[in-house]
């Protein structure tokens, strides 16, 4: 009888701290993105529309490119792509939970600690991460940070930090981000009959 009794402690008990860690597994997948979600440079999104595009503003006064965000039945695209002599040297991206931005005590978001980041040392024009829909809740922030700089007759004549336009993070700091709704950006209805 005491071995019956062993054994069924010892099962609640697994069944108790495997319930616990589905719990803290399910918190991290909705509030950060694993850095196994990194750029999908062969990401097609020429068949999708965007259902959000964002002026990526390089030193709060220039117009670099623009960051367009589609949807598909399984994903979310988030396209960075810049302009006539802008070029992109560097991406820090965060597409999650608003909440759980990576901020400091003043309340201004730390790119260096964005889930998502590349580093293209002979710079690009466009660059597109693919983030699963599982992994997001219904509604979601994005804070899409870049390094540019722009080219004039083989030269750099400009290097500047740049942010997807949208809502200011505090009045103090001109970094900004905006938040997208699942439902508002995908129909299924349209994915398959056409308005897409």
């Amino acid at each position: 009888m005491k071995t019956k009794l062993l054994y069924l402690f010892v099962g609640v008990m697994a069944l108790t701290f495997a319930g616990c860690e589905n719990e803290n597994v399910s918190e991290e997948k909705q509030s950060t993105l694993t850095k196994t979600s990194l750029n999908n440079p062969t990401a097609n999104t020429l068949a999708l529309t965007p259902c959000t595009v964002s002026n990526l503003m390089a030193g709060q006064n220039y117009d670099s490119g623009d960051l367009n965000v589609y949807f598909d039945l399984d994903n979310v695209y988030v396209e960075y792509t810049t302009t006539e002599n802008w070029y992109i040297r560097k991406t820090h991206l965060y597409v999650g939970n608003c909440r759980l931005i990576p901020k400091n005590n003043a309340g201004n978001p730390i790119p260096g600690q964005f889930p998502l980041s590349n580093t293209l040392a002979g710079g690009t024009q466009t660059i597109t991460y693919t983030i699963p829909k599982t992994n997001l809740p219904s509604c979601f922030c994005i804070a899409a940070h870049a390094e540019v700089y722009r080219v004039q007759n083989g030269t750099v004549v400009q290097t500047e930090t740049a942010w997807a336009s949208g809502e200011r993070f505090t009045q103090k700091s001109w970094a900004t981000f905006f938040s997208v709704c699942q439902d508002d950006c995908f129909d299924i209805e349209d994915y398959y009959f056409g308005k897409r």
